[in-house]
């Protein structure tokens, strides 16, 4: 019984969070122009404030974690570079090959891991996560660039090493984590009347952007191509997490370690990959309707990896 509680005391929350953005939204006391401008605030704003002020704080430059962060991201790109060799063999058209293969490797790491993790573990997690994000943010939305512009619709999206550098260059996601970085390696301190007004933009991040996640939800777009949502929710959810987690595990990580890897490689496709996809010539409406439904169905594989992780004393 503490297992199950413990579980969904993790995974509710978020849930809620969601389920009220898309009630608002069901009850029209929010608009679709007022979700567009605040998943655009919270992207190009809140999100990178809350990467660079977690990453700042935790980032010292030390390397007591340093298996961690390799292992993690060895893992991340096999998961890409599998999507890589799977996906354009059982996948026709170029542009929802780039949004299927993001949507499996692209986790929904930095609007989730935060809460999941801390909802294990407290702070006692906040730096490792914070780490994980300086790592592995960087390496999705690289290779989002790259593997978009491969993909892009009748190539009209030239792959060059110009383009690709301005976009790595401009992606607000990665500035805030390399600033981060910066100014935590080089233990740069704020005063209270900055640092406080700088916590409280990054703490609206999470709870807006699920929100927002809520609110865009569109159940009755997912008859198109619902097979290939359902084979790509069923990769990014299920095949993903257990291969990861069980290697992971035999690697011997443990607690809080694993509960940040099981937030890196189980959580849902990243709402930011609909973004990109339609910025990059991709399938979009393909990409929201993976974001859709892995967020969905993450509420229940979410709780049942935790569940099960927490029963073998793993976690």
């Amino acid at each position: 019984m503490n297992n199950i509680l413990f579980s969904i005391n993790v995974v509710i929350p978020l849930f809620v969070m969601m389920a009220v953005g898309y009630a608002a939204r069901q009850f029209k006391l929010v608009s679709d122009s007022f979700l567009s401008e605040a998943n655009k605030f919270v992207f190009k704003l809140c999100l990178p404030f809350m990467l660079f002020q977690n990453i700042r704080v935790s980032f010292r430059g030390e390397v007591s974690d340093m298996r961690l962060i390799v292992m993690s991201f060895l893992g991340t790109l096999a998961v890409i570079f599998l999507s890589l060799l799977i996906v354009p063999l059982l996948v026709k058209s170029r542009p929802q090959k780039g949004s299927i293969i993001q949507g499996i490797y692209r986790s929904n790491f930095l609007i989730y891991g935060i809460p999941l993790a801390t909802g294990m573990y407290g702070k006692e997690a906040l730096g490792t996560i914070s780490m994980l994000m300086g790592t592995t943010i960087p390496v999705f939305n690289i290779a989002a660039v790259i593997i978009l512009s491969v993909y892009s619709e009748d190539g009209h999206r030239q792959l060059s090493f110009k383009n690709i550098m301005m976009d790595i260059i401009k992606n607000p996601l990665i500035i805030g984590c390399f600033i981060g970085m910066i100014f935590g390696f080089l233990r740069i301190e704020f005063p209270v009347s900055v640092d406080k007004p700088l916590n409280e933009l990054a703490g609206i991040a999470t709870p807006l952007a699920l929100f927002v996640m809520g609110g865009d939800f569109r159940f009755r777009n997912l008859k198109n191509n619902i097979w290939k949502v359902i084979a790509t929710t069923f990769a990014r959810l299920i095949i993903v997490p257990a291969v990861m987690i069980t290697f992971f595990v035999w690697a011997g990580f443990r607690n809080v370690e694993l509960s940040a890897l099981l937030c890196l490689f189980a959580t849902p496709t990243a709402v930011s990959s609909y973004v990109m996809a339609k910025n990059m010539g991709c399938d979009a409406e393909l990409a929201g309707q993976i974001v859709v439904l892995t967020t969905v169905c993450s509420c229940i594989t979410i709780f049942f990896f935790v569940y099960i992780l927490r029963s073998m004393a793993f976690l």
